[in-house]
């Protein structure tokens, strides 16, 4: 069988896998203005969404993901991987018109992905940040990601040959990133990434949570990477923060104190379980950047450029 014969055989198998397996973001960002007094509004933000290659035959929970995000109350468009030029251009000049700036944030699946840091590259540009990007199993060719995005979640498989892009940052990206490999996901396959059970409820939350409430950006922030057990539920952590041990400190009591799986400590610090652990020693904890009361708030500080 001739090697483009092999490859059309392959495609045909895995999209006709796709309907297999179960189915299962950043703030308000304050650039310059005033704090209102008085109640915080929901801010008036928009998710843009992007199919991967073959549009909707291959990337059809993209256009699920979008009707659940309307069902939620938030904005939210499905477009083609190739076009995302002119939503790039209305979400800039959306941005510039507003006096309290509101979320961007993009979502794309396959070369999907891929576009999506394209999106944020052309935002960048412009000097206009993106509140949150979420990646599912994005190309090989995706390119980094830009500094102006605050956050930013790679959920891929390394084991996938049509997907498995692991988008890594650019050298001057300070914004907060994780990348979730779903390799012990063996019927994981590039097609139905984006349907396992509970996935897209988690990524909706975030998107909700950060159109209503703003977070917290400021303070130390260190990239993780890590693979979820096949037996645990996949937890969608934003970054990393460092912390000291103190005398007496284990894997375990680590763990149970930062209310993080026993198994994301070892694994992200690329140690045991049973590892003796020194005082002093730097470990990295993954977290969730937790919403504020808006309320109270302090100014949110982006890492768009200025």
């Amino acid at each position: 069988m001739s090697m483009p014969l092999r490859f059309a055989v392959a495609a045909a198998l895995v999209f006709s896998l796709a309907g297999c397996g179960s189915f299962s973001t950043l703030e308000n960002i304050v650039t310059g203005s005033v704090e209102p007094t008085g109640p915080v509004p929901p801010a008036a933000g928009k998710v843009y969404i992007f199919r991967g290659m073959g549009g909707r035959f291959a990337s059809f929970e993209m256009d699920n993901l979008t009707e659940k995000l309307k069902r939620s109350g938030i904005n939210s468009e499905t477009y083609n991987h190739v076009n995302w030029r002119g939503p790039a251009d209305e979400a800039i000049a959306r941005y510039k018109s507003e006096t309290r700036k509101s979320p961007i944030i993009v979502a794309g699946h396959s070369a999907g992905g891929d576009a999506s840091v394209r999106f944020a590259e052309r935002l960048k540009e412009a000097n206009v940040p993106v509140s949150l990007i979420v990646s599912f199993d994005p190309t090989r060719f995706g390119g980094r990601v830009p500094p102006n995005v605050d956050r930013f979640i790679n959920i891929w498989s390394s084991s996938n040959f049509f997907g498995g892009g692991n988008l890594v940052p650019d050298s001057s990206f300070h914004g907060h990133y994780a990348s979730v490999d779903l390799r012990r996901y063996w019927d994981v396959l590039h097609v139905n990434l984006v349907r396992i059970d509970g996935l897209q409820d988690r990524v909706i939350a975030k998107m909700v949570q950060i159109m209503n409430l703003p977070v917290q950006l400021d303070g130390a922030t260190v990239p993780i990477r890590y693979a979820p057990p096949r037996s645990s539920p996949i937890e969608l952590w934003d970054s990393g923060v460092p912390i000291r041990t103190e005398p007496g400190d284990t894997v375990r009591s680590i763990a149970e104190k930062y209310a993080v799986p026993v198994w994301a400590v070892a694994q992200i610090n690329d140690i045991e379980s049973g590892t003796a652990l020194q005082p002093g020693t730097r470990l990295v904890i993954p977290r969730h950047l937790e919403p504020m009361s808006p309320a109270n708030h302090p100014p949110m500080t982006s890492y768009a450029p200025r």
